[in-house]
């Protein structure tokens, strides 16, 4: 501690050490006087026996401090005047640094909130996600995403709480927006339906009150809830004493009996408030999957055990129930891969894009150091011959760097603060999972200073290896300094190639991703997206709980923004398409046998109001839309889209025939048949799709598709004032055009494909600038040699080549080895692709195409720089 705080104190220190000295020199000046001498000669004679004053200082104080970060400090402050003389350079080099070290630090802070930072529950390592998996038949037949990751029926949930003995415990969960009336207009909340289990499995302690016990979660018990931080300081102001206070949720009082602490969230599936599920033992077994299971492993049991242990019970299930689930199998998955893995292999891609861009940014400031060397050398060469050794040389240029790279990590870190908040802007909710904790926090801070200290080395260690290795007589001989610039030039050339192949695998990612987004959004998606107009609605069950008065008013609604002006059609859908979200049943045909239970065939399902076809101009192809007809009482119509007809009806029409329907309507007569459209995204292919009418099979929730005449942001409030003039407590949520609703179901591969284009063409930029600050500075050097050949007749057409061909067999060699690079790597990022393969030819050439022509580019300039160069004025110094 003494040394250390000597090392803070060393100027005064020296001064102590001085005078001490000084007074050694003249008590014994002094003593000399006393025996006779003169003063000068006794000083000169003090001096003289006492030694070399200023080796003794430099001995004492590596005695009494720590040399080697007194020599680092000082070399720090010679490399810091070094770079204030040269502005232009420590700016271009500090800006390129930015660029790479920012990128990185804005991946990583993507990565560090879905990735790295624990989740906010107690030992989420032992918390899984259970979902049952459809047989394969039924996978084969309606191909789409997650479909190992099925909902669970409310029955086989019950069934795996009972039998399995590898959980401490198990909860459900299922979403179900509720409107919140009675605190200013009427308003959806996002609401999960949850077990009294849950809080449990994730042990999270409420803030406020207590969670749901057991008694509360039994069919018709009390109507309780417990607000999230949000809701509860949004809503209510924060006000303590809410506890014991009835909230109005879809026309009943609920009484809050907690609030939860302002971190606790599931990543995956966002709420505002929570009530008890209410699952009832005897619920029908036909009743449908809607459920997720989230459930705690107990100690010791690993997620293999635990999946052998709950397929065995799904497998006594499919035998005693092979109606529901015969040849049905189950999927668990960490909680940790159920937020992360979507999105995974989208981040890591990022990520070591950014590390190339790095990469590419820390060649290119090797390059600039070695050519600002190169005019060094006779410096480092005399610092030599006085006595410095080579890793004193090193250290010094190497402190430089250190700067340089702490400069562009402290301006990268404010690039990337700003370049967050305009990728979280970007982003809908929950395209990336814990979105609203991306932050540049001190994980963030320190991995950035770990990228400093590295790329220091990474750009300062060759140009500090080549340059301390001059000799003193170099200082006076100009062979051995083009010896030390012939290998700075080696060295130079490796780093443009290696720029160039790390760019091509860039550039040939990017063109990949954004080839696979244009063909996601050119697909045909069989339906009109302009000029509609969408929001979202839930049914309050205590008003609306009979079938004829649900259906009744939703047809009242309708009725009223029909009589809006400006409005063109409205209709209705239970799922809006490109939501994620669509439904599923069994069926079977009438005049065919009755499939054995399990069996039967499966499609897609949607509730429609009529006019939802002409809203969403999807073409009618046979037979008639739903209309008056189609009522509560009589026989249902359905509606079959093109894929249904052609798998169930392949050489007749389905027009007039019945079908067996697994759902509330028990048979019905197909009416209509559609065109193809896809619902749940644009990467999936239209599945068969039955088609129900609202006025027969009324669902709890649904989605109003309303055409305007007008831009739809303007018939936005007049269409929700049609829907409260039916009911002024009807919530209404997500009021967006169809245009949004699209653009929000492709934001994730938009941006994945804008930020990897963003980072090539950043590495494209300093790839080529690398490669024309090589060739101008060997222009620069050679301007003597250029002189004399040009004296001596050289034709300035050949010199132009000549520098041309050198720039483009740097190109060459960079695009050779990032073709194999590229290649290697593409095929990693095939998930993400659509309708484009990882090697796709197109793709490879037009990248080769255009890095050459930019490299030709950057090598032209230096050419005719060597081309105009005057004999005379290269010559005249000589």
């Amino acid at each position: 501690m003494s040394r250390l705080e000597r090392l803070f104190r060393r100027r005064k220190l020296d001064v102590e050490l001085a005078d001490e000295i000084r007074a050694h020199i003249e008590e014994r000046a002094d003593e000399l006087v006393d025996a006779g001498m003169n003063r000068a000669d006794a000083l000169h004679a003090a001096r003289a026996q006492f030694g070399n004053a200023t080796f003794l200082l430099e001995e004492s104080r590596q005695v009494w401090s720590f040399v080697m970060i007194e020599n680092a400090l000082r070399d720090l402050r010679i490399g810091a005047r070094a770079l204030r003389k040269n502005p232009l350079f420590t700016a271009v080099a500090v800006s390129t640094l930015a660029l790479g070290i920012g990128a990185n630090a804005a991946v990583f802070s993507l990565i560090n909130a879905v990735m790295l930072r624990p989740l906010p529950f107690a030992e989420p390592d032992r918390i899984a996600m259970l979902w049952e998996a459809p047989p394969k038949r039924i996978r084969t037949a309606a191909p789409g995403p997650n479909l190992k990751q099925n909902p669970v029926s409310p029955v086989n949930f019950l069934e795996w709480r009972e039998r399995t003995h590898s959980f401490n415990a198990m909860a459900a969960i299922a979403p179900f927006p509720m409107g919140l009336s009675g605190y200013g207009e009427p308003r959806e909340v996002d609401a999960l339906q949850v077990s009294a289990d849950f809080f449990r499995v994730l042990g999270v302690a409420p803030l406020l009150g207590r969670t749901f016990s057991s008694a509360e979660d039994v069919p018709d018990g009390p109507p309780v809830v417990v607000l999230s931080y949000g809701l509860w300081r949004q809503q209510f102001g924060g006000d303590r004493s809410i506890l014991g206070r009835p909230v109005q949720l879809h026309d009943t009082p609920y009484t809050v009996i907690g609030v939860m602490p302002e971190t606790f969230d599931l990543p995956f599936a966002h709420a505002e408030i929570w009530v008890p599920a209410q699952i009832a033992p005897s619920s029908p077994p036909d009743e449908g999957r809607y459920l997720s299971v989230i459930a705690k492993l107990k100690p010791g049991v690993g997620i293999p055990e635990a999946q052998t242990d709950l397929n065995a019970v799904a497998g006594e299930i499919a035998r005693e129930r092979p109606f529901l689930s015969r040849d049905w199998t189950t999927n668990i998955l960490s909680i940790y891969d159920q937020t992360t893995g979507r999105v995974s292999t989208a981040l890591l891609l990022l990520f070591g894009a950014v590390i190339f861009v790095l990469l590419i940014a820390a060649g290119n400031v090797g390059s600039l150091l070695l050519m600002r060397g190169a005019g060094r050398q006779r410096e480092i060469a005399v610092r030599v011959a006085l006595g410095a050794g080579r890793a004193r040389i090193a250290g010094q240029l190497l402190a430089e760097s250190l700067l340089l790279s702490l400069a562009g990590g402290g301006l990268g870190v404010g690039l990337a603060f700003l370049g967050l908040h305009g990728i979280v802007a970007s982003l809908p909710a929950l395209a990336l999972p814990r979105m609203e904790s991306v932050q540049v926090d001190a994980r963030v801070l320190g991995f950035s200073l770990f990228l400093c200290i590295v790329t220091t080395f990474l750009f300062g260690l060759a140009p500090a290896l080549t340059f301390s290795r001059a000799r003193p007589d170099d200082a006076l001989k100009q062979s051995g300094l083009r010896n030390t610039a012939r290998g700075a030039h080696r060295v130079r050339g490796l780093l443009v190639v290696s720029e160039v192949a790390l760019s091509l695998v860039l550039l040939a990612g990017a063109g990949l991703l954004a080839r696979s987004f244009l063909n996601q959004t050119s697909v045909d998606r069989g339906f009109h997206i302009d000029r509609v107009l969408t929001m979202r609605m839930f049914f309050a069950p205590a008003r609306y709980h009979e079938d004829a008065h649900r259906a009744r008013y939703l047809q009242d609604i309708l009725a009223r923004v029909r009589s809006v002006p400006g409005v063109e059609a409205a209709s209705s859908v239970h799922l809006l398409p490109m939501t994620g979200a669509v439904s599923g049943s069994c069926f079977s045909r009438t005049d065919r046998p009755e499939p054995a239970p399990g069996l039967e065939p499966t499609a897609d399902f949607l509730i429609v109001s009529p006019q939802y076809f002409s809203v969403m101009r999807i073409p009618l192809l046979a037979g008639r839309d739903f209309n008056e007809r189609d009522g509560m009482g009589t026989e249902a119509g359905i509606v079959v889209n093109e894929a249904f007809a052609r798998r169930f009806y392949p050489n007749e029409s389905p027009i007039g025939k019945q079908l067996n329907l697994c759902w509330n309507i028990p048979k019905g007569t197909i009416v209509g048949i559609t065109a193809n459209a896809r619902q749940t995204e644009l990467t999936v292919a239209p599945n068969p799709t039955v088609f129900l009418d609202n006025a027969q099979a009324p669902f709890y929730f649904g989605a109003l598709v309303v055409r305007t005449a007008l831009p739809p942001p303007v018939m936005a409030r007049p269409v929700e004032d049609a829907v409260h003039a039916v009911d002024p407590d009807q919530a209404i949520s997500h009021v967006e055009t169809m245009e949004d609703v699209v653009s929000e179901s492709v934001a994730r591969p938009r941006l994945e494909s804008v930020l990897l284009g963003i980072f090539a063409a950043i590495a494209l930029v300093l790839a080529i600038i690398g490669l024309y600050g090589v060739l101008a500075y060997v222009v620069t050097q050679q301007t003597r040699e250029i002189g004399i050949r040009m004296a001596l007749g050289a034709d300035s057409s050949r010199l132009v080549r000549e520098v041309l061909g050198h720039g483009l067999g740097l190109m060459l060699a960079g695009i050779a080895t990032g073709l194999v690079l590229a290649l290697a790597l593409t095929r990693y990022i095939g998930s993400l692709l659509y309708d484009v393969k990882p090697t796709d030819p197109l793709t490879f050439i037009v990248v080769c195409v255009a890095l050459i022509c930019a490299g030709l580019l950057a090598s032209w300039l230096p050419a005719r720089r060597a081309a105009a160069v005057d004999p005379m004025l290269s010559l005249r110094w000589e």
